[in-house]
C-alpha cells in the first residue's frame, strides 16, 4: 500500500479523497471547498491518502501540533470496510508517530457508534470524559457534542483546554 501526500484541489487523487470524504461525512462535518483550500495553505495541515495499485483505500487528514497531532478525518472506501484495512492504516499512522494523537467520534447512541468506539479502543485510544462541543463547519449549522479520544493515555484537562482552544483558532478558523 502507497501513501499521497495530496496538498492541493488540482493533485490527482483529490477527486477520489472528495468522493470518498463526502460519503463518508455528513454535511455539517465536511469543509467547503474554500475552507479546503485555506486548509491546504496552512503548514500544519496534511492530508495523506492510501492506494493500492490503483485502487484508492482510504485518507486520514491531521492537523499537526507541537504537543499532539489531531486527526481531523479518517475514512476508508466503503467497499473495503470490515477487512482490517481501516485498522491497518491507522495503526501504521500511530506507529509513525511519537505524539499523543487525538480525535473525536460522535456519541454513543446505536450499535454502529459503539462499534466505532470499540474500532478505536482496539487501536489504543482512550475516552476522555470532557464536554466537548466542535465547532460548526457551515454557518447554516451549530457547533456538535463529540466524544475526544487520545492515544497512549488519557489526556489532562490543561491538554484538553490546548486542544479545543487550536481547535477554534487555528484548525477552525
Amino acid at each position: 500500500m502507497k501513501s499521497i501526500i495530496i496538498n492541493n484541489q488540482s493533485h490527482v487523487s483529490y477527486s477520489e479523497f472528495k468522493s470518498l470524504y463526502s460519503s463518508s461525512f455528513p454535511i455539517f462535518e465536511q469543509r467547503t471547498e474554500e475552507q479546503q483550500k485555506i486548509a491546504f495553505l496552512h503548514p500544519q495541515y496534511h492530508l495523506i491518502a492510501y492506494a493500492e495499485g490503483n485502487k484508492f483505500i482510504g485518507f486520514i487528514s491531521y492537523w499537526e501540533f507541537p504537543a499532539y497531532i489531531y486527526i481531523e478525518h479518517f475514512a476508508v472506501n466503503q467497499s473495503l470496510r470490515g477487512n482490517g484495512i481501516g485498522s491497518n492504516l491507522l495503526n501504521k499512522f500511530i506507529g509513525e508517530h511519537s505524539k499523543i494523537i487525538i480525535l473525536e467520534i460522535d456519541p454513543i447512541t446505536d450499535k454502529i457508534s459503539t462499534a466505532r468506539l470499540r474500532f478505536y479502543q482496539k487501536c489504543g485510544f482512550f475516552t476522555n470524559d470532557y464536554h466537548h462541543i466542535h465547532p460548526a463547519y457551515r454557518k447554516e449549522f451549530e457547533g456538535h457534542s463529540l466524544i475526544v479520544l487520545s492515544t497512549k493515555r488519557m489526556i489532562t484537562k490543561t491538554e484538553y483546554d490546548l486542544f479545543h482552544n487550536d481547535l477554534k483558532t487555528v484548525v477552525m478558523k
